[in-house]
Parts: C-alpha cells; structure tokens; sequence
C-alpha cells in the first residue's frame, strides 16, 4: 500500500458503508413505481440526501448535524411514502382516481421538511456547541 493512500482508503470505505441505505431506498422507489420517469424524479431526494451526507462528513459541529439531519429525514420519508403506497396504509393508493398525483410533489415536500429538519439540527447544533465552549458561567 503506498503512503499517501493510507488515509483515504477508510472514507472510501465508510462512503460505501453509508451509501447502502440510500441504494436500499432507490431500489424501493423502482420497485414500487418501476423505472420511468417519475422513478427519477422520486428517487432525486435520496441522491441529493447522499450528496448532502458525504458533504456533512467533511464537516464539523453544526453545520455536519443539519446535513446529517437532512440526509436521513429525507431518506426516511422517501422509504415511508413509497412503504405506505405500495402496501396501502390507510388506503394511500386506491382511495382516490388522483392518488397517483402524489408522485409529483412528494419529492418537493421530502425536500422541504428535510430542510425544516436541518434548519433546526443546525440550530440546536449551534445552541450546544455555543453552551459548550461559553467560559463566562
């Protein structure tokens, strides 16, 4: 193993580790919707939570909090929605001629209460880590 790669090859690692529950929900989506378009658009919050995850593990105190906060909001929402359409939790998928319609804005809700999320993980993340280093008590 050469020098320099040494430190590398455990994110790499981690980064796959991580990645199994996000690929775990993009093949929910496909299975629920199978693959068209909308499988795209519905599996785009899982992709941008991945993203948002691999960028909070660069980070430190708050701002890898809120990232982390988005990732699995978004990831637990996009599995609870595709889980309550495919086995028809409160009649989600067959109530309505129009049921189908959710497809199109889920992905704009996931999105905007994962960011409500980790608007306040960051929050409190700033909240606590201020607590932490105040000597003034």
């Amino acid at each position: 193993m050469v020098k320099g790669n040494s430190n590398r090859e455990p994110a790499h690692t981690m980064k796959a580790i991580l990645s199994v529950p996000f690929l775990l929900v993009v093949a929910l989506v496909v299975y629920t919707e199978g693959f068209n378009g909308f499988t795209i658009w519905n599996a785009l919050p899982v992709a941008i939570g991945f993203g948002v995850l691999c960028t909070g593990l660069r980070s430190r105190g708050a701002t890898a909090a809120g990232c982390i906060a988005f990732a699995v909001s978004v990831t637990v929402l996009v599995a609870l929605f595709h889980l309550a359409w495919l086995f028809d939790w409160g009649s989600i998928a067959s109530s309505s001629s129009t049921s189908a319609l959710a497809f199109i804005f889920i992905p704009f809700w996931v999105i905007l209460f994962a960011g409500i999320v980790a608007l306040v993980a960051w929050v409190v993340g700033r909240v606590v880590l201020r607590r932490a280093y105040d000597t003034s008590a």
